[in-house]
């Protein structure tokens, strides 16, 4: 299974951000794809689209949810995270987050995992 990641601004530094968040897990190094455009006229070097993250079975769907929503964390404003695979999709955004508690943080995150399970498990 392979994952989706954009981020939902006006940013394009939002994704490399989350990108190198996404490189410092253990779990998930190897896996992430920048996906790219060519440069805009007038600009230099190319602009990143999305991310691409290859999941297996184990713990990288958790280790990847778990990432994409403490980076979420650190965000202020209107930033959010679209992750889809196929036919699922989930959209989280980092209003409101830094203020939950843990047992919180945790239920989005299991939000998270449970939508991307399902998916996998089709037959």
């Amino acid at each position: 299974m392979h994952i989706v990641v954009n981020a939902e601004t006006g940013s394009r530094d939002h994704l490399r951000e989350l990108y190198a968040w996404l490189q410092e897990e253990t779990d998930l190094r190897g896996r992430v794809v920048m996906e790219e455009r060519p440069p805009d006229p007038g600009t230099m070097g190319p602009s990143p689209e999305a991310l691409q993250v290859l999941l297996d079975a184990g713990g990288t769907l958790c280790s990847t949810a778990a990432t994409v929503i403490a980076w979420l964390r650190t965000r202020t404003g209107e930033v959010s995270v679209r992750l889809a695979d196929g036919d699922r999709e989930i959209e989280v955004g980092a209003s409101g987050l830094r203020n939950l508690e843990h047992t919180q943080v945790d239920e989005i995150t299991e939000q998270v995992v449970q939508t991307f399970q399902k998916a996998g498990s089709r037959g």
